[in-house]
């Protein structure tokens, strides 16, 4: 009886090593469990560019001047590596578009924007950014977008004229 024991307990702990080095090769596979086919990597879903793309801005379909300043970014090098750099630039000087107050601003984001942000800089401002103020005066705008995939941020700067 002793001896069955014995032997039960043996083949036990055979099978549970066969067991966890079962486990031991399936998770040191190298292809991580897949076949042929690859999971795309995060960069292989970046934008190409070398540079974050300048949004399209227009006020009552004039087309505004926009200037990248300050950004992070990264763009693919391989498969799964990336070159990455930021530049720490101040507001860019701005030549001002001429454009009738209350007008509405539109912005086309570049793809795969995950944040975009429009702030109307002028000192005193209080209204909705969207919209262009109705008094004379030049009027400053920051735009920050902000990538999907941490591929990186970007400040752009353009400014409107009110006569």
């Amino acid at each position: 009886m002793m001896r069955e024991r014995g032997l039960m307990a043996f083949i036990i702990l055979i099978l549970l090593g066969c067991a966890f080095y079962g486990g031991y090769l399936v998770g040191n596979d190298s292809s991580g469990g897949q076949s042929e086919k690859q999971a795309p990597t995060v960069q292989s879903q970046w934008i190409k560019e070398g540079k974050p793309p300048i949004p399209a801005v227009s006020v009552d379909g004039v087309p505004m001047k926009v200037k990248l300043s300050s950004y992070s970014w990264c763009e693919p090098t391989g498969s799964d590596t990336a070159s990455c750099q930021s530049v720490d630039a101040s507001i860019a000087q701005m030549e001002p578009v001429v454009a009738k107050g209350g007008s509405l601003i539109n912005i086309e984001a570049p793809e795969r924007i995950k944040e975009l942000t429009l702030i109307n800089m002028s000192k005193g401002f209080t209204g909705d950014s969207y919209y262009v103020p109705k008094a004379k005066g030049i009027y400053q705008y920051s735009i920050h977008c902000e990538r999907f995939l941490d591929q990186g941020q970007a400040e752009y700067y353009f400014a409107v004229e009110v006569e």
